[in-house]
C-alpha cells in the first residue's frame, strides 16, 4: 500500500505523518521542517511498538509498563530506542519519577491512538461477534443521552458499548480529532463561529450543520422565575448561573450581550463539569442555565422549565462533527440520523 505525501498533510509545527498498513506493520514517516524522511528503505515500524509506546505514555513509567506488558524493562527500553531511531525524533524525556512525553511524543501519541483505534475496527471486520461501539463527545446536553439510549434499545439484543464524553467545545473537537470519539456534537455562538470553523478545517474535521437557535433560561421549581412565560436578562443577574469551566472558545464570548446584558456582568457563577450535577442544581436551588430549547422536553421530565429571554439577541448554531475521509460505524451513522431528525423536529 503506497501513500502519497502532499503539502496539505502538513500538521502542527510543519510536521506530518504518512502511514500505510500491511498486515500488522506500519510503514510511515514523520517529516519535520527539514523535509528529511525519518524512515529509510527497509525500516518497518511494528504495531507492537506503538502498543508499547502507548502503555509507557499512559503509565509514565518504563518499569510499570514492562510489568503490565509481561516483558523485561531492558527489552522495552530497546524497543523504544529503536522506535526513536526509526522516526528520527525524541519521544520521551527521563526524570527521577519516570518518563514524560516530548512535544514530538505528544504528537505521536495522538497519531498512535488514532491508528490503534482504526486497527481495532479493521480487526473487528473479521469477527462476526465484534461488539458495536458508539463513541460520542458532546457539549453537555441532556437529550444526547436519550438519543444514545435509543441506539442502545435498537441493539439491546446484541452486545453494544456506548461511550458518551461530556466536554466543552474545544475538548469535543480535540476528542474527535484524537480518535477517542468517533462523532462529536457541538454548539457555538456567532462570536465563536469563525474560530470554530477555522479550527475544524485545520484539524481536518467535517462540520455537519444541524440548525440555529437562541439562548433560553433553564430554571427549576426553586427559582422565583419558575412560573414566568418570559424573563429579561436584567432579572437573571440576581441569580447564580451554572456553567462549565472556561475554555478557549468561551473566553471569546466575554463581551457577548444577552438581552442587552454583557456576560461579564453575571458575577454569580457556579462551575460544574457534569451535566447530571447541573440538572440537580437547577432542580433543587435557584440557579439558572443558558441553553437551547432543543433540550426542553427532556428538562421538563426533571421539572426544569425552558423560558424565553426577552430580546435575547444571541444566535447559536448546532452541528455534529467527524474526522474527514473516515467511514462512520453503523451505530455512529444511526446516532447521527437520530440527531438530525430530533433537531429538525424541535427547531423546525
Amino acid at each position: 500500500m503506497k501513500t502519497a505525501v502532499r503539502p496539505k498533510d502538513m500538521g502542527p509545527g510543519g510536521c506530518f505523518m504518512v502511514v500505510g498498513l500491511y498486515g500488522r506493520t506500519v510503514y510511515g514517516s514523520m517529516v519535520g521542517r527539514s523535509q528529511v524522511p525519518a524512515f529509510t528503505k527497509g525500516d518497518h515500524m511494528q504495531i507492537q511498538q506503538l502498543v508499547y509506546f502507548m502503555k509507557i505514555a499512559e503509565l509514565g513509567s518504563m518499569n510499570k509498563a514492562a510489568a503490565e506488558l509481561l516483558m523485561t524493562q531492558p527489552n522495552l527500553s530497546r524497543a523504544m530506542m529503536n522506535l526513536e531511531d526509526e522516526l528520527n525524533i525524541r519521544i520521551f524525556t527521563r526524570n527521577n519519577k519516570g518518563v514524560v512525553l516530548t512535544e514530538d511524543g505528544k504528537q505521536l501519541y495522538q497519531y498512535t491512538r488514532t491508528i490503534l483505534n482504526q486497527m481495532e475496527l479493521i480487526e473487528g471486520i473479521a469477527s462476526r461477534e465484534a461488539t458495536p461501539v458508539l463513541s460520542i463527545a458532546s457539549y453537555p446536553m441532556i437529550s444526547i443521552s436519550r438519543l444514545a439510549s435509543q441506539v442502545y434499545n435498537n441493539h439491546k439484543d446484541e452486545s453494544i458499548r456506548i461511550q458518551l464524553l461530556e466536554r466543552r467545545l474545544q475538548r469535543v473537537i480535540e476528542t474527535v480529532e484524537s480518535g477517542e470519539a468517533e462523532l462529536g456534537v457541538i454548539l457555538y455562538n456567532s462570536v465563536q463561529s469563525k474560530e470554530v470553523k477555522h479550527m475544524l478545517h485545520y484539524k481536518n474535521i467535517e462540520h455537519n450543520y444541524l440548525g440555529a437557535d437562541t439562548w433560553y433560561a433553564n430554571v427549576g421549581p426553586e427559582s422565583p422565575l419558575y412560573d414566568r412565560e418570559e424573563v429579561e436578562a436584567e432579572e437573571l443577574l440576581r441569580y447564580p448561573v451554572v456553567r462549565m469551566p472556561d475554555d478557549y472558545f468561551s473566553n471569546l464570548t466575554f463581551y457577548l450581550a444577552v438581552g442587552g446584558v454583557l456576560l461579564t456582568e453575571f458575577k454569580k457563577v457556579v462551575y460544574m463539569s457534569d451535566n447530571a450535577a447541573a440538572v440537580n442544581m437547577m432542580k433543587y436551588t435557584d440557579v439558572f442555565r443558558f441553553g437551547s430549547k432543543i433540550n426542553s422536553e427532556d428538562f421538563a421530565l426533571h421539572g426544569i422549565r425552558t423560558i424565553p429571554i426577552k430580546n435575547c439577541g444571541v444566535e447559536i448554531s448546532l452541528a455534529w462533527i467527524r474526522r474527514k475521509k473516515e467511514i462512520l460505524s453503523p451505530v455512529a451513522r444511526e446516532f447521527a440520523q437520530r440527531l438530525e431528525a430530533w433537531v429538525g423536529e424541535v427547531l423546525g
